[in-house]
């Protein structure tokens, strides 16, 4: 391959790139701290490199704009491209984290938060423990890899510098949006189902026994209970994750299908 070859396809190299780097800053388990900002753009090169030298994604080579005005609005795109699919991927963890949230805080374990000694928020135990658990079962069932396969299949979907805005990309961000907030439901529902009864009870007790103290009983045995309960929901997350992930996936391919 020579020089001016290699210039024909610079600006299709541009446009892959800014897509999959736009996936690597949104996408579950690229994005988490303990992954560094290097390895992303490192992932980033390797899979744009691969997708334009193999040639089987992408179609001719972009034209190359006028000025750079012009080009940076197609990087632009494209990166907003890589990050909607890859947000649409970390709704799944959103809704976790959230139905994790409410179930800490009905079971009184987010006062660490509220006050922590170092003055800033400290990182909620609950959402981690089940943020931690669903990256699990996210690689397990090998999600990594249909999130990488996915992006990739898009350049042949949608060719760099040819997207056009549709309401299919809408209709299916609403649609995961839902589908986040029901599994939120599900993850906290044993939790919140508990700690209902549970206040239910200890109410009863207060009008029956005027003399027990609920400000230093009842905190640590919603705790207690959550926790027993917790576990149930803890069981049933591989299950809710695959199901949210098998949504996601054949949602995204249909609503790129039309935005073109």
């Amino acid at each position: 391959m020579d020089l001016s070859e290699l210039t024909i396809w610079l600006p299709t190299l541009m446009l892959v790139l800014a897509r999959v780097a736009g996936l690597c800053v949104v996408a579950p388990v690229l994005s988490h701290a303990a992954v560094p900002i290097r390895l992303r753009y490192a992932v980033s090169v390797v899979i744009a490199l691969a997708v334009v030298g193999t040639g089987r994604w992408v179609g001719p080579p972009a034209a190359m704009p006028t000025s750079w005005l012009p080009l940076a609005g197609l990087i632009a795109v494209e990166a907003a491209i890589g990050a909607v699919i890859g947000f649409a991927a970390r709704l799944v963890f959103v809704g976790i984290e959230l139905g994790a949230f409410h179930a800490g805080t009905q079971m009184g374990l987010t006062l660490a938060e509220i006050y922590a000694p170092a003055g800033g928020p400290a990182p909620g135990v609950t959402r981690r423990l089940f943020v931690l658990t669903a990256i699990v079962v996210f690689l397990a069932i090998g999600g990594h890899r249909e999130l990488l396969g996915g992006v990739v299949r898009s350049f042949r979907t949608v060719p760099p510098a040819t997207f056009a805005i549709d309401r299919n990309v809408l209709t299916m961000i609403v649609a995961l949006l839902g589908a986040s907030f029901t599994l939120a439901l599900k993850v906290a529902a044993p939790v919140l189902a508990a700690m209902l009864l549970a206040t239910v009870a200890l109410g009863l007790l207060q009008r029956s026994i005027r003399q027990c103290n609920l400000l230093s009983t009842g905190l640590p045995i919603r705790a207690l209970l959550g926790l027993a309960v917790m576990t149930l929901a803890l069981a049933a997350l591989p299950d809710l994750v695959e199901q949210a992930w098998t949504l996601t996936a054949r949602e995204l391919p249909a609503a790129l299908s039309g935005a073109r």
